[in-house]
């Protein structure tokens, strides 16, 4: 487990069950640490340490002091490390090392990758694993073929793996350490619903507005003043945040939204906004303002900033983030507060079927997940490559389920596992490289530990379809908006479009709703994705496209591998 992703290495002495390397011949560790868009260096002593983000239940030189102890001290336990990381409530990378030792942790989601490779004699740490590639002898047409297929059918990587054969990566909840002429990878926090506790609907809306409440009152406390900024949707998430912060009765608060003219996100979110009394921006999106960011060499430089080798960049904040900030709308130390990822962690990908039907098991999940996720080009999904990817969700799957006791009734506990392992802490997460490099703070309270840990405990029959979570939200109804505003009013954005669109598809009813929906996909798609971002590529590829791109995502990922010479899509 250690090596995956590591296929050009040798591995000696490697302990599986302990997921250790020894490391006899190790002469050198090397941090690469581009101390931009929030990283800064520390020195502790006789440790150089790197970090990046924030921590709101310790002030951060002590949360560091302590690390730097426990890695000093040869009497520390495996069981010191993971409780010392493991308690700390907030989000976070760090590196540090004198040379000897190194300690590096993500947190418990993976808010800001870590990357790191082994040799013989070096192992190599940094936050951009690009910079690790740079300085990597190797055939530069030579890849992981796995990392690419997975990437270009679900815009990630399974497990550790990146493009390049050498480069790893920190996993959600996990952390690494070299000490003793040993390195060792472990997974100190893994989300775990299967843990639930049995209590009444009623103890639990109390606890979860209580939990609620806790969450953003640290938050406030940490940003001291400072103004939080909201982006600002239709659903539930954001207005949470926006509606408890009114609760609270926190006043610097700014909230936009963004996308195409009309849309109903935008007309929505102005509605709650403005019943708060919080100021409120739309910053219009189109195809042509698109084109003409994407081209800009900004963006390029964003581009390259957001490269991890294993998963393609996130672009749907970037436009309205950069527009806040050249216009001047909003504070310079602003902090942003976005709503990831309140619909997956309130059960939103939970179905009332799992309590019906028992027939389900670990086989239908994988099917599921494949379904699911793995669709992004529809070309792609031929058996030879839907088995690759069933192999790897079955390996990780394996190992889950023998390390936690599961059985095949835990099929939807796993599923939640693999969603926060995967999608979530892969892609995600990965929205808030556009505040970092716009040079912004960002929280995620919907990703706090104790968020997590209220909802990783809760019965599903609470979770399906977010019951609990909404119930809660409806009956608190903080700051006036959970009654009369609608939540997720879905409607194409352009009335012009919609028009024209309308008109033709009177011509499809003696052709059927299949052709009607190919036809639609093909010409019209690429115009009504609310954040424009298929702009990224020509209206030509698209009207062309014979492989069934699905969305957006399906063209990004499409330009990031080629831009890096892989063509798995013709």
């Amino acid at each position: 487990m250690v090596c995956q992703g590591l296929e050009d290495t040798e591995c000696t002495n490697i302990t599986i069950n302990s997921k250790k390397i020894g490391l006899n011949e190790l002469k050198n560790i090397n941090i690469i640490v581009s101390e931009r868009f929030g990283w800064k260096k520390h020195q502790i002593g006789e440790f150089d340490i790197w970090f990046n983000g924030y921590i709101l239940n310790d002030e951060k030189m002590s949360f560091l002091n302590r690390g730097a102890e426990l890695l000093h001290s040869d009497l520390s336990t495996n069981n010191d490390f993971d409780d010392w990381v493991r308690s700390t409530q907030g989000h976070f990378s760090f590196i540090i090392s004198n040379k000897k030792k190194i300690l590096c942790s993500v947190d418990h989601v993976r808010t800001i990758p870590l990357f790191y490779t082994l040799s013989s004699i070096e192992i190599i740490v940094s936050n951009h694993a690009p910079n690790i590639s740079k300085i990597i002898s190797t055939n530069e047409k030579k890849y992981n073929k796995q990392a690419a297929l997975e990437i270009s059918m679900s815009g990630y990587t399974i497990g550790k793996k990146t493009l390049h054969p050498q480069i790893s990566q920190l996993c959600a909840g996990e952390l690494l350490i070299v000490r003793n002429d040993k390195l060792e990878v472990r997974e100190y926090y893994r989300y775990s619903p299967w843990r639930m506790n049995k209590k009444s609907k009623v103890q639990l809306k109390k606890e979860l507005t209580d939990v609620s409440r806790k969450v953003l009152e640290d938050m406030v406390e940490n940003a001291d003043g400072r103004q939080f900024v909201i982006p600002l949707s239709a659903g539930n998430d954001s207005r949470f945040i926006a509606s408890g912060l009114k609760e609270l009765g926190v006043k610097n608060v700014f909230c936009f939204s963004y996308g195409l003219e009309n849309n109903f996100e935008v007309k929505t979110a102005e509605q709650v906004a403005t019943h708060l009394g919080y100021p409120w921006l739309y910053v219009p999106l189109s195809i042509a303002s698109q084109k003409k960011t994407f081209s800009e060499d900004e963006f390029d430089d964003f581009w390259e900033f957001t490269d991890t080798l294993s998963n393609a960049p996130v672009l749907i904040d970037y436009s309205a983030v950069k527009f806040l900030k050249d216009s001047g709308q909003i504070s310079k130390d602003a902090i942003f507060v976005n709503g990831n990822s309140g619909d997956f962690i309130t059960g939103s990908h939970i179905k009332p079927e799992i309590l019906s039907n028992n027939e389900h098991n670990v086989d239908q999940l994988i099917k599921s997940v494949v379904r699911k996720h793995y669709s992004l080009w529809y070309c792609l999904k031929f058996e030879d490559n839907v088995v690759k990817i069933q192999n790897e969700l079955e390996k990780y799957i394996s190992n889950l389920m023998h390390d936690n006791n599961l059985t095949q009734s835990n099929f939807s506990d796993i599923g939640e596992n693999i969603e926060w392992k995967g999608r979530q802490s892969k892609m995600v997460t990965t929205t808030q490289r556009s505040y970092e490099f716009h040079g912004y703070e960002w929280r995620l309270p919907m990703w706090d530990p104790i968020y997590m840990n209220f909802w990783e405990g809760v019965e599903k029959k609470y979770k399906i379809n977010q019951s609990l979570y909404i119930e809660t939200l409806l009956e608190n109804n903080w700051g006036g908006v959970w009654d009369g505003i609608a939540i997720n009013d879905f409607a194409i954005a352009s009335g012009k479009l919609h028009l024209f669109r309308s008109f033709l598809k009177l011509f499809f009813i003696f052709f059927g709703k299949d052709a009607w929906h190919k036809f639609d996909k093909r010409f019209f798609a690429y115009f009504y994705d609310d954040t424009a971002a298929t702009a990224i590529v020509p209206y030509s590829k698209a009207m062309f496209d014979i492989c069934g791109a699905r969305d957006r995502n399906s063209w990004i990922v499409k330009k990031y591998l080629y831009e890096k010479g892989i063509s798995i899509i013709n």
